[in-house]
Protein backbone atom coordinates (compact mmCIF):
# COMPACT_ATOMS: atom_id res chain seq x y z
CA UNK A 1 0.00 0.00 0.00
CA UNK A 2 1.24 3.25 -0.65
CA UNK A 3 -0.63 6.76 1.06
CA UNK A 4 -0.44 10.11 0.09
CA UNK A 5 -1.79 13.22 2.78
CA UNK A 6 -2.29 16.26 2.45
CA UNK A 7 -2.61 18.33 5.60
CA UNK A 8 -4.40 21.97 5.16
CA UNK A 9 -5.22 24.65 7.65
CA UNK A 10 -8.33 26.26 6.89
CA UNK A 11 -10.40 29.29 8.35
CA UNK A 12 -13.82 27.61 10.44
CA UNK A 13 -15.56 29.13 8.26
CA UNK A 14 -14.45 27.48 5.33
CA UNK A 15 -15.21 24.08 6.42
CA UNK A 16 -18.80 24.00 4.68
CA UNK A 17 -17.13 24.69 1.30
CA UNK A 18 -13.93 22.51 1.66
CA UNK A 19 -15.97 19.27 2.50
CA UNK A 20 -18.18 20.23 -0.69
CA UNK A 21 -15.02 20.31 -3.29
CA UNK A 22 -13.34 16.83 -1.21
CA UNK A 23 -16.74 14.88 -2.00
CA UNK A 24 -16.62 16.01 -6.02
CA UNK A 25 -12.42 15.64 -5.52
CA UNK A 26 -12.79 12.26 -4.24
CA UNK A 27 -15.28 11.24 -6.91
CA UNK A 28 -12.54 11.94 -9.88
CA UNK A 29 -10.07 10.19 -7.55
CA UNK A 30 -12.23 6.91 -6.92
CA UNK A 31 -13.38 6.80 -10.77
CA UNK A 32 -9.57 6.75 -11.80
CA UNK A 33 -8.60 4.17 -9.47
CA UNK A 34 -7.46 5.92 -6.38
CA UNK A 35 -8.09 2.96 -3.73
CA UNK A 36 -9.86 5.53 -1.24
CA UNK A 37 -9.60 8.74 -0.45
CA UNK A 38 -10.07 9.57 3.88
CA UNK A 39 -10.47 13.23 5.42
CA UNK A 40 -9.94 14.29 8.84
CA UNK A 41 -9.94 17.21 11.09
CA UNK A 42 -7.24 17.78 14.06
CA UNK A 43 -9.15 17.10 17.78
CA UNK A 44 -7.54 19.74 18.92
CA UNK A 45 -7.51 22.31 16.42
CA UNK A 46 -10.46 22.19 14.44
CA UNK A 47 -8.53 24.48 11.44
CA UNK A 48 -6.50 21.41 10.30
CA UNK A 49 -7.31 18.94 8.16
CA UNK A 50 -5.71 15.65 6.65
CA UNK A 51 -6.35 14.11 3.45
CA UNK A 52 -5.57 10.16 2.94
CA UNK A 53 -5.47 8.85 -0.33
CA UNK A 54 -4.84 5.71 -1.04
CA UNK A 55 -2.97 3.30 -4.22
CA UNK A 56 -1.48 -0.50 -4.16
CA UNK A 57 2.04 1.44 -4.92
CA UNK A 58 3.79 3.89 -6.47
CA UNK A 59 3.47 2.54 -9.90
CA UNK A 60 -0.13 3.06 -9.67
CA UNK A 61 -0.26 6.33 -7.57
CA UNK A 62 1.81 8.09 -10.84
CA UNK A 63 -0.54 6.08 -13.21
CA UNK A 64 -3.64 7.00 -11.22
CA UNK A 65 -2.64 11.19 -10.46
CA UNK A 66 -1.27 11.19 -14.36
CA UNK A 67 -5.69 10.26 -15.06
CA UNK A 68 -6.76 12.94 -13.10
CA UNK A 69 -4.23 15.84 -13.70
CA UNK A 70 -6.18 15.17 -17.23
CA UNK A 71 -9.23 15.52 -16.14
CA UNK A 72 -10.72 18.34 -16.62
CA UNK A 73 -13.31 18.98 -13.58
CA UNK A 74 -9.87 18.65 -10.97
CA UNK A 75 -8.11 21.74 -12.21
CA UNK A 76 -11.16 24.11 -10.67
CA UNK A 77 -11.53 22.34 -7.72
CA UNK A 78 -8.14 22.80 -6.93
CA UNK A 79 -8.77 26.60 -7.26
CA UNK A 80 -11.26 26.64 -5.14
CA UNK A 81 -9.57 24.74 -3.05
CA UNK A 82 -7.06 27.09 -2.85
CA UNK A 83 -8.91 30.11 -2.39
CA UNK A 84 -10.23 28.41 0.88
CA UNK A 85 -6.86 28.08 2.39
CA UNK A 86 -5.34 30.09 5.26
CA UNK A 87 -3.68 33.12 3.37
CA UNK A 88 0.11 32.09 3.42
CA UNK A 89 -0.36 28.47 4.36
CA UNK A 90 0.68 25.72 1.68
CA UNK A 91 -0.83 22.26 2.03
CA UNK A 92 1.84 19.79 3.29
CA UNK A 93 2.55 16.56 0.84
CA UNK A 94 3.83 13.84 2.22
CA UNK A 95 4.29 9.82 1.22
CA UNK A 96 3.68 6.52 2.84
CA UNK A 97 4.62 2.99 2.71
CA UNK A 98 2.66 0.47 4.25
CA UNK A 99 5.36 -1.71 6.05
CA UNK A 100 3.15 -4.67 8.06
Amino acid sequence: MFIVTYRYKLPPDKIKEYIAIEQKATQIYLEHGCQGVEIYRDSKDPRYWMEINKFLDQKHYDSVIAKVDEDPRIAPLFEELKRLLEKGVIPEKATYLRML
